[in-house]
């Protein structure tokens, strides 16, 4: 019995050597790709006999094990996650922003119908759907949900050099799946594990799937021009300062009318 134990325990050191050494970290945010992420890397670790956890609210360390851990909003406590190599996911804010006032308007989520008394009894979603133009319900919305958002992605450890960042933006338009295989290298896939990656990816990918995500409305890039005005911007730069640049993005505000 113990030698079958034994030789069990060396074929499992095989299957890790050739698919991933180190602990994955998957950190998105509010309309990163929060639900494309999970179902990339759910994937991945179901073809690897790979442990996910996925955690949504502000648990910083998973609870049993783990091999691979996606955070909804990168709120990873570093120093209880051991060895790791970790993606970060972020987008334009001002993109996330957009993304965030339609969604809200219309998702299902539970927290969008919990009635709160800072809202004179309604709920998240009665209270954006009150304001009568779209402008101001970018501004509700800025102010509110996405405001955490933004915050989380600014205040994120870019210096941090175990964590790759990618940008929503690259890899919804990744057709080649380029920057896909530059971060499953990175994250320290192996072997023919990369492969299987990569297939997942492209399987989930919002380019090749044929079925509808109610969490996805659209995620053409750059989509903000056309919905920022002067009033925008200005409060954006108000709440968020240089979250634009910090983030990884250019300002281009000219493009605004």
């Amino acid at each position: 019995m113990e030698l079958i134990k034994n030789q069990l325990r060396s074929i499992e050191a095989i299957d890790r050597e050739f698919t991933v050494r180190n602990k994955v970290l998957v950190g998105t945010h509010h309309k990163t790709g929060t639900v494309w992420f999970r179902s990339i890397f759910r994937e991945i670790c179901n073809r690897l006999g790979l442990e996910f956890v996925h955690c949504r609210q502000k648990l910083p360390a998973p609870t049993r094990k783990w091999d691979v851990f996606q955070h909804s909003h990168s709120a990873f406590d570093i120093s209880k996650l051991g060895d790791f190599k970790g993606l970060h996911v972020v987008r334009d804010p001002r993109d996330q922003i957009i993304s965030a006032t339609f969604y809200h308007q219309k998702s299902d989520e539970r927290w969008l119908h919990v009635p709160r008394a800072d809202f004179g009894g309604l709920t998240y979603q009665d209270k954006i759907n009150s304001f009568s133009s779209f402008d101001d319900q970018m501004l509700f919305e800025m102010e509110e949900s996405a405001y955490h958002s933004i915050m989380s992605m600014k205040n994120f450890d870019y210096s941090d050099n175990r964590f790759v960042t990618a940008k929503f933006e690259t890899l919804i338009t990744d057709h080649r799946l380029e920057e896909f295989e530059r971060i499953f290298e990175f994250l320290g896939f192996r072997g023919i594990a990369i492969g299987w990656c990569l297939v997942s990816a492209y399987r989930n990918s919002l380019f090749s799937s044929p079925r509808k995500s109610a969490h996805v409305r659209s995620g053409k890039p750059k989509q903000w021009p056309e919905y920022f005005k002067a009033v925008h911007r200005k409060r954006f730069e108000e709440l968020f300062g240089n979250a634009i640049q910090t983030i990884g993005y250019e300002e281009e505000w000219d493009l605004i009318g």
